[in-house]
């Protein structure tokens, strides 16, 4: 089953031992995922409240938040009902229109609050799973799965349960990690797999979907962006003591009015432009895991 669990198996390249690299960097510090059942309290403390700004400002989630509300805007009338499952701390439900109907459901019990604060009345965050949705059969037109089923140890499970309350042809968005799954991945992010374009697509077929676009997930830009976001964090690490800037999203130096990552950001933004233009069609790209899956009425 280990193997089944992971997913599809590849030899490792170089990218990916330094992707495992960074990833240990920038989880110093952060709880490990339990060996014995606690999944809840693991995820209570997997988002803190200083992530709220970082998943605000990380140009990674701008990007990403733009790509599903583009989509909402082309695919999605006014008055719909979008539900986020598992919504950790609100982000991509902060920045849909207030045209649509918003839901969060979210496992743990201290990110649900925090999103809740954040969103106020126009949203309604409730604590649930994934594999057991507070609401009635067909009464959902769009959800959200993000970054949330390699955090399962059944996905398909959760796949049959966002396909009962979808609507028919209701749409369900999800993105899910490339990238290669080393053990570790569970210890520092209770990730159980990751996957490639054919096995996530495989899955949802199985769970009844059909998916109709691969959505633009900018792999080259991603990890350019993402290693230079540890050599930062490396710099605020240090630099910290003297400088007094509470997160890596502050840090600059003193002669600048630009922080550093913003200067990133700036630097790399022709590279993702190139990208989209290289990429218009992601449906032959192994890393296209970022999918808009459509609830098949037969």
């Amino acid at each position: 089953m280990r193997g089944e669990e992971r997913g599809p198996e590849r030899q490792p390249e170089l990218k990916d031992m330094v992707a495992l690299w960074l990833l240990r960097l920038a989880k110093l510090g952060r709880r490990r995922f339990p060996d014995h059942e606690g999944e809840d309290e693991f995820y209570d403390h997997f988002f803190q409240e200083k992530d709220h700004r970082a998943y605000r400002e990380d140009p990674r989630m701008v990007v990403r938040r733009n790509v599903v509300n583009s989509f909402l805007e082309r695919h999605v009338s006014a008055g719909a009902t979008v539900v986020d499952v598992g919504c950790g701390l609100g982000d991509v439900l902060a920045g849909i229109d207030s045209k649509y109907a918003r839901f969060g459901v979210e496992i743990s019990r201290r990110s649900a609050r925090v999103a809740a604060r954040g969103l106020g009345e126009g949203t309604r965050v409730v604590r649930g799973q994934a594999n057991r949705l507070p609401f009635a059969p067909e009464k959902v037109d769009v959800c959200l799965c993000l970054e949330v089923l390699e955090h399962l140890k059944d996905e398909e499970s959760a796949l049959r349960e966002v396909h009962r309350v979808l609507r028919r042809g209701g749409w369900l968005i999800a993105s899910v990690p490339y990238t290669y799954y080393w053990d570790d991945y569970l210890k520092l992010i209770g990730h159980y797999r990751h996957y490639t374009r054919r096995s996530f697509q495989l899955i949802l077929e199985r769970a009844g979907f059909g998916v109709e676009r691969f959505l633009p997930n900018y792999p080259e830009w991603h990890q350019a962006f993402t290693r230079r976001y540890a050599v930062a964090r490396g710099l605020h690490l240090v630099t910290r003591p003297v400088l007094g800037q509470a997160t890596v999203y502050e840090l600059r130096w003193p002669w600048s009015d630009q922080t550093i990552l913003e200067a990133v950001r700036r630097r790399l933004e022709p590279k993702r432009r190139l990208e989209e233009e290289k990429e218009k069609d992601y449906t032959s790209a192994d890393t296209s895991t970022f999918v808009a899956a459509r609830k098949r009425t037969t």
